[in-house]
């Protein structure tokens, strides 16, 4: 994540240091047990939008996403593929 946002070349460097420490913050808070009713994952916007939509609408019995495993190390310099 450090990567990508220092990558862009849009972000000061207090400001990649703010988001990194939120994003902590968030990856912690994501692991813990039983704080989401349901998760949606925007891996492919379609099939998010459809799942999104089935829950909007009440259907019952909807099989949520699974919690995808969650990078701790925000450091990382592993270049991310570009979206």
């Amino acid at each position: 994540m450090k990567a990508r946002l220092k990558g862009r070349g849009t972000e000061s460097n207090e400001s990649v240091a703010k988001r990194l420490a939120t994003a902590l913050k968030e990856v912690a808070y994501a692991k813990q047990p039983g704080v989401h009713d349901l998760v949606i994952v925007n891996d492919d916007v379609d099939r998010a939008y459809n799942l999104l939509e089935r829950i909007a609408l009440g259907e019952e019995n909807v099989t949520a996403d699974a919690l995808p495993p969650l990078d701790d190390d925000i450091n990382d310099t592993t270049p991310q593929p570009q979206q």
